[in-house]
C-alpha cells in the first residue's frame, strides 16, 4: 500500500511537470539595453537612465520622452495605472505623478519637507492615490496619500531595529506589503501594517506574485513560496538573460536590447 502511494504520489508529480509549458508570446525593443525599465498593467514599456525617460504607447506606437533635470537622478519609475506613474529620486528626496504622456501632474513632492529622514523604496498600491515608502534612518514604513502629501499610516522599527539594513525587495501583493531583505528575511504587513507573516529565505532569492501567490526564483528555477509536495520547482524557459520581471501573467526576460514575453500554462 506504501509503494503504491509513493508511486501515484511520483507520477502526479511527473505529470506536473511535463504539463507546465512555456509559450514566447511577443518581443520587445529597448532602446539602449543599460536602461532601467518596467511595465504598466497595459503593457506599456518604460526605460530610463539618469534624468531622461520614455514610455512607448501600446495603442499607437508612439513614443514620448522627456528629461527630469531638477530631479537629478531617477532612482525609480512606478506605474500607478495605465494612465499615471510616479517618479522618485533618492537622491533629491523627491516624487512626482506623471500622465501617459509624462507631463508633470501638479507639483513634485520634497519628502523631506514631509518629515521624512531618508526614503529608499517606494512601493506602488491597489489603492488609488496610495504609496508604500520606507524612511532608512528610522526603519519606517509609511501608507502615503500622494493628493494630500500625508501619511496615512505610520510604524517604526518595523525589522527590529537591524543595522546596516539593506530592503532588496519591496511590493505590494494581494494588498499586502512584501519586504525582503539582504540577509533573506521576510516581512509581510497587511494593509493596516499588521505583521502576518515572517520567514528567513536563502539568500539571493527573488520574489514575485503569480497567480494569486507568492512565488520564488532562485537561479533557473522557480517555485511557490514555501513549497509542498504538489509543488514542484518548474525550469525556466532561458537562461541567456540579465533581468526578469513577472507582471500579472507574463513573464519578461531581458536579453540584451530585446525584452522576451512568455506565458507560463500549468
Amino acid at each position: 500500500m506504501k509503494w503504491s502511494k509513493l508511486f501515484l504520489i511520483l507520477f502526479s508529480l511527473s505529470m506536473y511537470t511535463h504539463a507546465q509549458v512555456w509559450q514566447l508570446e511577443k518581443e520587445l525593443n529597448l532602446i539602449n539595453p543599460s536602461q532601467e525599465w518596467v511595465l504598466d498593467e497595459w503593457g506599456q514599456l518604460y526605460q530610463w537612465k539618469e534624468n531622461s525617460l520614455s514610455v512607448r504607447n501600446e495603442q499607437t506606437g508612439q513614443l514620448f520622452q522627456e528629461s527630469f533635470k531638477y530631479f537629478g537622478q531617477i532612482s525609480g519609475l512606478y506605474p500607478l495605472n495605465g494612465l499615471r506613474s510616479l517618479i522618485f529620486s533618492e537622491e533629491q528626496q523627491m516624487i512626482g505623478v506623471l500622465d501617459n504622456t509624462l507631463q508633470l501632474k501638479g507639483s513634485s513632492i520634497n519628502l523631506t519637507e514631509q518629515g521624512f529622514e531618508f526614503v529608499t523604496a517606494i512601493a506602488s498600491s491597489a489603492r488609488p492615490d496610495f504609496i508604500w515608502l520606507f524612511d532608512q534612518y528610522r526603519e519606517r514604513l509609511i501608507l502615503f496619500n500622494i493628493n494630500t502629501a500625508k501619511a496615512v499610516q505610520i510604524i517604526d522599527n518595523c525589522f527590529g531595529g537591524s543595522k546596516d539594513l539593506q530592503l532588496v525587495q519591496f511590493f505590494e501583493y494581494q494588498q499586502n506589503l512584501i519586504c525582503h531583505l539582504s540577509d533573506g528575511r521576510f516581512f509581510e504587513f497587511d494593509r493596516n501594517l499588521t505583521l502576518v507573516k515572517k520567514l528567513t529565505l536563502a539568500p539571493n532569492l527573488h520574489l514575485f506574485g503569480y497567480q494569486n501567490e507568492l512565488w520564488q526564483q532562485e537561479q533557473n528555477r522557480i517555485e511557490k513560496l514555501g513549497p509542498s509536495i504538489r509543488s514542484s520547482p518548474i525550469e525556466l524557459p532561458t537562461t541567456n538573460y540579465q533581468e526578469l520581471q513577472v507582471l500579472q501573467d507574463r513573464f519578461y526576460f531581458q536579453q540584451g536590447q530585446k525584452i522576451s514575453v512568455y506565458r507560463l500554462k500549468l
